[in-house]
């Protein structure tokens, strides 16, 4: 179906429904982020990839608990037991524009997932061949164990696209992009709203429940809240943390919460002379006191961290936050040879109120012990590029997982070279390579929780990082919204939820 006849058809339905006196149901959902692109090889924002995953599909994905992996365009699989092989059974699914969804498809987008183009191709390179015996099956080889290769296939960066308009428009393909997802993008207005519409092939029956999906990007939080109270959007997400209870208490409103896999953190350039020294890293986090910093700026919505990996898989219960001890602090200080303190800059998001509160208790606490912190509030791009490259002393920042294994993120905060050099701290363990090397070939079980359990412990004594907290993730909706909520991987579902008035 050409895309002309689709618009047509969504045209058609519309006036069928008017004839009939129904009216269409638009969710209307307040987030603080605009996407950068709709390609899910060339981002890592989380506008981006929450709004990929509501118009593209993957061959399977994280369960709503974000402890397993379920079928997504793939409807079973089997995994050989030397790891190198992964068959796929691909379901009787179609693209929005009816087109089928084929294991040509498939390979196609994991090959592109993998080439020099893709930001995540490190994850798809072990991937080294196919074989199509017939459009709904498809085989995937490796040359060697790679253990988080199939975890990896429910990474957004692997979403089945439709290879033959890909090939055909090239970038311009994702200004409107066809996908077998719930819904299709209808108009994006940038800086301002995603405007969706049910994909009516969707492989799901009777989903999404609502019409429309509108993603109205409004970047202060309070102002999120303002909308939702004035009944111009359902859904805001992110809430300011303080005003969570009064929300609560508010007829006609429901919020909900949830930890999902994010840590906290101040990101220390190692190369920075002071931070270069381990001991004076490890005083750092303890002259945080990581309860005061909970219970003043995240208003109790949260949990302390000890270390910069999310609680998930393989964590370990009996690894113990830094605790709060500034004269512990001031004795390693002064082992390391600066027993006055010294100084450093922070560079922060100017443009998250909890970010702004958080800066302002750290440079306070570290006060405390000598440290002289200047903070420079910038807009979150500049933040983001300046720490990215290394001209930073102090970046305060975090970091979230997309999948439910951790080797996605411990390669991004600890290993370095890596993509990120241990998140551009430039702190560098050669045990924990050597460790992080081993788990992605040792299959899932005791073993290789023990190898990441070791790397955790070596990444909280090395303290590359600040490590803060686990904050809780919000949202407040109006009370005839039904089945809403935020994923351990932070994303959503829309097409989960229904409108009942």
């Amino acid at each position: 179906m050409t895309r002309l006849t689709f618009r047509a058809l969504l045209l058609a339905s519309t006036l069928s429904c008017a004839a009939f006196g129904a009216q269409a149901e638009t969710l209307r959902v307040a987030m603080g982020y605009d996407p950068v692109s709709l390609d899910p090889i060339a981002t890592s924002d989380n506008g981006s990839i929450w709004t990929q995953l509501l118009i593209f599909d993957t061959l399977v994905r994280p369960d709503a608990s974000g402890e397993k992996l379920e079928p997504g365009l793939a409807e079973s699989w089997t995994v050989s037991d030397d790891g190198l092989t992964i068959s796929f059974v691909l379901r009787d699914a179609k693209f929005s524009d009816g087109t089928p969804v084929t294991a040509e498809d498939v390979k196609f987008s994991i090959e592109r997932a993998a080439s020099k183009e893709s930001s995540w191709g490190r994850f798809y390179r072990p991937i080294t061949s196919f074989d199509i015996p017939d459009p709904h099956h498809i085989v995937m080889h490796l040359a060697q164990p790679f253990t988080p290769a199939f975890n990896n296939l429910a990474l957004f960066a692997a979403a089945i696209l439709p290879k033959a308009q890909v090939e055909a428009k090239g970038a311009a393909f994702f200004d409107a992009p066809v996908g077998s997802g719930p819904f299709v993008l209808k108009q994006w207005t940038r800086g301002a709203s995603i405007e969706l519409t049910k994909n009516p092939y969707y492989w799901q029956k009777g989903k999404p429940a609502v019409d429309d999906a509108v993603l109205e990007v409004v970047t202060e939080p309070s102002a999120r809240v303002i909308k939702l109270e004035a009944g111009e959007v359902d859904v805001a997400l992110d809430p300011p943390l303080n005003q969570l209870k009064e929300l609560k208490a508010k007829p006609g409103i429901t919020t909900g919460e949830v930890i999902p896999y994010r840590a906290d953190f101040v990101q220390l350039n190692t190369r920075y002379a002071p931070l270069g020294n381990e001991k004076v890293r490890q005083a750092l986090n303890y002259a945080i006191d990581k309860s005061a910093l909970i219970k003043g700026v995240l208003y109790g919505e949260g949990k302390p961290a000890a270390s910069a990996m999310p609680v998930m898989a393989y964590a370990d219960p009996d690894l113990k936050p830094y605790p709060y001890d500034p004269a512990k602090a001031k004795a390693l200080l002064a082992e390391a040879g600066y027993p006055d303190g010294f100084e450093a800059e922070m560079l922060v998001n100017s443009g998250i109120a909890t970010q702004r509160n958080t800066a302002i208790a750290l440079q306070a606490m570290l006060a405390q012990v000598g440290v002289k912190l200047k903070i420079q509030m910038l807009e979150n791009g500049t933040q983001w590029s300046t720490t990215k490259a290394g001209n930073y002393q102090m970046s305060l920042s975090y970091a979230t997982s997309d999948t439910i294994d951790p080797d996605q993120i411990i390669g991004f905060v600890a290993v370095n070279p890596e993509r990120a050099n241990a998140y551009h701290t430039e702190w560098k363990n050669e045990r924990l390579n050597e460790l992080y090397a081993q788990e992605r070939q040792t299959v899932n079980g005791p073993e290789r929780g023990a190898m990441f359990r070791e790397m955790i412990q070596i990444l909280h004594d090395g303290a590359p990082f600040i490590y803060l907290y686990h904050p809780a993730t919000a949202w407040a909706e109006k009370d005839y919204v039904k089945g809403f909520s935020v994923l351990p991987t932070s994303n959503f579902r829309l097409e989960d939820v229904t409108i009942q008035k």
